[in-house]
């Protein structure tokens, strides 16, 4: 068994289902809302629930799985990676999610592209720097909306798509500092998320490589190329994101704790099948239970202690741990070993 002290914290808002709209209770100024310790008995009544219903609603089982990691890395961090080769579905797979959780709403999804068909021009530098530009005011116009008093209790999804190296350094480093290559803290927007798709080189210089090693990747292989269509979300299924999302330690192990109760989380280690590959093919995977994986087990429930990826409690904490496990093996991988990351995604089920 894995044993950690349990701290007091708090973290949420209540969702309920009246009339298709998600109502929130929401904590009078100044007042920590408390952590609810009654697990709700009806996942139906979960706004997350409904969010997941609507991700997977019309995917196949890898899809659901795959989209569900990819919604549980973005409550956990502002900021997620996806990787995979051109032509693998990655910008359709951000479209599904924005679909899921915006809907069309003006405004809420904005995508910045990449400047690599400057290269194809005589005056490179010009359009480059040009283009750039353009990137970067559509950065700060999102930014400045989403701080606004009108844009509390919204969602703003920004999808840096096709980046090159240097224009994730760029983006997600120089402007947004939320990939440090030194140690300075991280500081985001709670109601905006930030996902670039990243086709990765054969060779990469040491500073992108310092850059990938502290984002949040996620492995992509093959994805439908048109994202369904979906209803518009009911209300209320954005503020239950932001609210719901954990991104301190401490309110993790507390959810954790409500979860599970006692001292004690389940015995954890990488299942039989996932632990038999890795060892085959000579991988030692990451098995720490750091601050990263407390985030991302938690953020695998719901406020009430509802499994995201498995109805099961005990599954659903196993699942969440072999997806997170996986995903930090593929962050590391040499890009030469690059034909793994599709194995890897298989065995894991996404």
């Amino acid at each position: 068994m894995i044993a950690y002290n349990f701290h007091a914290a708090s973290n949420g808002a209540r969702g309920e289902a009246k009339g298709g709209r998600w109502e929130l209770a929401l904590p009078a100024s100044g007042q920590t809302p408390a952590l609810t310790s009654v697990r709700l008995q009806d996942p139906a009544l979960s706004a997350e629930q409904e969010t997941i219903r609507r991700l997977q609603g019309a995917a196949d089982p890898t899809e659901a799985r795959l989209l569900t990691a990819m919604y549980v890395s973005l409550k956990t961090y502002p900021c997620v990676v996806l990787n995979g080769r051109a032509g693998a579905g990655k910008a359709a797979l951000v479209q599904h999610l924005v679909a899921a959780l915006v809907g069309d709403a003006p405004g809420q999804f904005v995508r910045i592209g990449s400047a690599q068909w400057t290269a194809q021009s005589g005056q490179r530098d010009y359009y480059r720097d040009l283009h750039t530009r353009f990137g970067d005011s559509q950065l700060s116009e999102v930014l400045s909306e989403a701080q606004a008093p009108q844009g509390a209790g919204k969602l703003y999804v920004v999808l840096f798509d096709g980046l090159a190296p240097d224009e994730l350094f760029h983006y997600l480093h120089e402007r947004l500092h939320l990939l440090p290559v030194d140690a300075r803290p991280v500081v985001a927007l709670p109601n905006v998320l930030f996902v670039a798709t990243f086709h990765q080189p054969n060779q990469l210089s040491v500073r992108d490589a310092q850059l990938l090693a502290h984002a949040h990747q996620v492995n992509v292989t093959a994805y439908r190329w048109q994202p369904p269509q979906l209803p518009p979300p009911p209300v209320g299924l954005q503020r239950a994101m932001i609210r719901d999302a954990v991104r301190d330690v401490v309110v993790a192990r507390d959810r954790l704790r409500m979860i599970f109760g006692g001292t004690q989380l389940p015995h954890l280690s990488p299942s039989s099948h996932i632990a038999g590959f890795l060892r085959w093919y000579g991988l030692s995977p990451d098995t720490t239970l750091d601050s990263d994986m407390w985030l991302f087990l938690a953020n695998s429930f719901d406020r009430y202690g509802n499994g995201l990826f498995m109805p099961d409690s005990v599954r659903n904490l196993q699942v969440a741990y072999d997806i997170r496990m996986v995903q930090r093996v593929m962050a590391q991988l040499d890009p030469a070993n690059a034909a793994l990351r599709p194995e890897l995604a298989r065995v894991v089920g996404c």
